[in-house]
């Protein structure tokens, strides 16, 4: 009786983590875990810059208004071109350094949701062994 009672223990001790899991962290590590690798890293990288470039566009914008409000009576001299390039030199870097800075996190949050579920599959089996053992 005492080691059955042992094994019930140990058994509800594993089913409480895996609930508790499947509750918190195991929700996004399943959703993360649905797509590839490369996937996931390139689909939520390409969508960082998209937001990214959405948001320094709109800077753009507010910068070149202001900019052409203040040459509006030298509007025929206005360098164009020069902001122009200006602003897709700023884009390209900051799209760089962007798209490098965001694989990295999506790749290291990947791979702690692929360590995580891991460690479930794992609890998974320990609780089948302990199931099999009654």
């Amino acid at each position: 009786m005492g080691c059955t009672q042992l094994i019930n223990e140990d058994k509800i001790k594993l089913m409480i983590k895996l609930a508790s899991y499947e509750e918190n962290e195991g929700k996004k590590d399943f959703k993360i875990m649905r797509r590839a690798k490369s996937d996931y890293i390139s689909i939520n990288s390409f969508v960082a810059c998209v937001l990214a470039s959405i948001a320094v566009f709109i800077i753009f914008i507010a910068d070149f208004g202001s900019k052409f409000i203040e040459n509006l009576a030298q509007f025929t001299d206005y360098d164009f071109v020069g902001d122009g390039i200006e602003y897709l030199t700023i884009w390209i870097l900051i799209m760089a350094i962007y798209s490098f800075f965001s694989g990295r996190m999506y790749r290291k949050e990947y791979n702690e949701s692929e360590k995580r579920i891991k460690i479930y599959q794992k609890t998974l089996k320990d609780l089948g062994k302990i199931s099999k053992n009654r």
